[in-house]
């Protein structure tokens, strides 16, 4: 189980952009259609056998970079909880959306991809510390939520039977 999908990371970042730098072959063929539909695993039958090629490449790509972003993530959440964490916070998904696109775009990272990739790392570093909580147990899952309300009370000191004319 991966802590993102491909499908997480074109609806994080937009397919378009995600396919300019998951197809690594010249010409460009893979488009932002075609890996929606391949992510979803759906039909490419419509799409000429090169292009299906490069779309399946594309999205090996993606799954290679992902389960790397795992990696990572778990090599600092193991010092906290069991990996891998088995209910997937929004934030956990998100990191690796982060670190998979910087390592798409391998040496040609724009300033926000580097910033986001660095914001991650220092996340995770707080979490591995116990600055940030998952909130998630330590064998990684979501604890049962009790948030109903609970009202608890002693005997009340002053009741009417006990008043004596006072109320």
């Amino acid at each position: 189980m991966t802590y993102a999908t491909a499908t997480n990371l074109l609806d994080q970042f937009g397919a378009e952009e995600i396919a300019q730098r998951a197809d690594r072959g010249m010409p460009r063929m893979v488009t932002a259609e075609m890996l929606k539909t391949a992510a979803a695993a759906g039909s490419l039958a419509g799409y000429t056998t090169d292009e299906q090629a490069a779309t399946v490449a594309a999205l090996t790509l993606i799954e290679s970079k992902l389960l790397d972003a795992d990696s990572t993530i778990n090599g600092y959440l193991a010092t906290r909880y069991t990996v891998p964490l088995i209910a997937v916070p929004r934030l956990v998904m998100v990191a690796a959306c982060d670190l998979a696109r910087y390592a798409l775009y391998d040496d040609m990272a724009t300033d926000t991809v580097t910033e986001r990739n660095k914001n991650v790392i220092k996340q995770l570093e707080a979490i591995a510390k116990g600055l940030i909580s998952l909130g998630v147990d330590v064998s990684g899952n979501r604890p049962t939520a009790n948030d109903a309300a609970q009202i608890s009370s002693t005997t009340p000191v002053f009741r009417r039977g006990n008043a004596e004319g006072f109320i």
